[in-house]
């Protein structure tokens, strides 16, 4: 009996189908056993991770962020413009005071609130964040060098507008001009008579009240933000993404100890322009006091990584890599940074005022002081925000190959 060939053909589909089944079958068993043996491994893994405390993700800890902000706010920021709010009310009376008697005994004290108030900013500089940069702060009373040529420009012309904050006609480095240079010396009795005797007497007192003026109402806007709500948002701003508030606390210190190492003290001992001193580019060129100012902004950069105030070191970034372990060639990189900021400091301390007149004289101390400045910049600018999951946001100054 023949077999139909139609039969042949079912038949042979139908081995085929169940052989494809039974390989379809192994297969998916198989790979259902390598994902099983593969969970498990995860799953220990993760478990074991999570028994150790995390592994050794430092994005993943226990430090309390919100407990640092607290003492940054409260014993360091809000201090900080109090501090500067008092120091320019007192600038500002006794403004009013030299333009309403205008003469040597008046000068002399207006030179002292100017200094303090001046010494006071150092602290602030590096809280260019929030309010601050709501309105410019930092380029709004210390672009320095000052552009003489135009401030008597705007003198001359009467104009007194401080809206475009990236111009170097205002703020602490005009009135240091103001107060010190502008009749050529810093002499009591010629300086004076600039504003006594002077056919422009009048447009350089609406100029020097301007200014004034000026940095009080930015500092008074700034500080009221703070004591109004801003502190608040700052202390519960957790997390390490930018705009937290400890991105916004580490891009700040770092911008601000840039313009320390570069501008204060790099670009005058001419390390940065090819071995050619610019003893008059250093801060404070006319009242003389760039070491001064140095030396307190770069105390304040400790202190603000210490969370250092009232003679106490409380909770601050250092605590924070002691947290999660952070070292560098086998010491804390907390005691690597602190050990650096302190030659640092002795090493600008060891630069004598005016620091024009010293750089004139040998600028090798200034430029030494620079190299000890440039090497803290991987422990705080590299090191620590890498290992605290932080990003820098800021755009460095395209010269500076630090």
């Amino acid at each position: 009996m023949s077999i139909p060939l139609s039969f042949v053909v079912w038949v042979s589909k139908k081995q085929s189908a169940l052989f494809f089944y039974k390989m379809t079958k192994m297969k998916y068993l198989n790979l259902i056993f390598i994902f099983l043996v593969f969970g498990s491994v995860l799953f220990f893994s993760c478990k074991n991770d999570d028994e150790n405390g995390g592994g050794n993700d430092p994005c993943s800890n226990n430090f309390d962020q919100a407990a640092m902000f607290q003492n940054v706010a409260d014993n360091l920021i809000l201090p900080a413009y109090q501090d500067l709010k008092t120091k320019v009310d007192a600038l500002e009376a006794q403004t009013q005071q030299f333009l309403t008697l205008t003469n040597e005994n008046e000068l002399t004290e207006l030179r002292a609130a100017f200094q303090s108030a001046y010494l006071s900013w150092q602290t602030a500089a590096q809280y260019e964040f929030g309010p601050a940069e709501e309105v410019f702060l930092r380029n709004s009373v210390n672009n320095f060098p000052v552009n003489v040529s135009q401030v008597e420009f705007n003198i001359e012309n009467e104009t007194n507008n401080f809206d475009q904050p990236d111009t170097y006609d205002q703020g602490f480095p005009a009135l240091d001009y103001l107060l010190f240079g502008v009749a050529g010396s810093d002499d009591l009795a010629e300086t004076v008579s600039v504003y006594v005797v002077n056919s422009d007497r009048e447009k350089y007192k609406n100029y020097l009240n301007a200014i004034v003026s000026n940095i009080q109402e930015k500092v008074d806007f700034i500080l009221n933000k703070w004591e109004n709500g801003y502190r608040e948002s700052f202390v519960t701003n957790t997390g390490t993404a930018a705009g937290t508030s400890l991105s916004l606390i580490i891009n700040g210190w770092n911008q601000n100890y840039e313009i320390i190492k570069r501008e204060k003290i790099g670009t005058p001992s001419g390390v940065l322009d090819l071995n050619f001193p610019l003893p008059d580019k250093v801060e404070a060129f006319y009242s003389g006091i760039s070491v001064q100012l140095a030396v307190a902004s770069l105390e304040a950069s400790r202190n603000l990584f210490w969370g250092f105030a009232n003679g106490t070191n409380r909770v601050g970034l250092d605590d924070f890599l002691d947290e999660v372990g952070a070292e560098k060639n086998g010491k804390l990189l907390s005691t690597v940074i602190t050990d650096q900021f302190t030659e640092i400091i002795n090493r600008v301390l060891a630069l004598p005022d005016p620091l024009s007149e010293a750089i004139e004289m040998d600028e090798t101390p200034t430029v030494d002081a620079y190299t000890e400045l440039a090497k803290q910049v991987v422990n705080i600018k590299t090191d620590l925000p890498s290992i605290l999951c932080v990003s820098i946001t800021y755009v460095d100054n395209p010269s500076d190959t630090d």
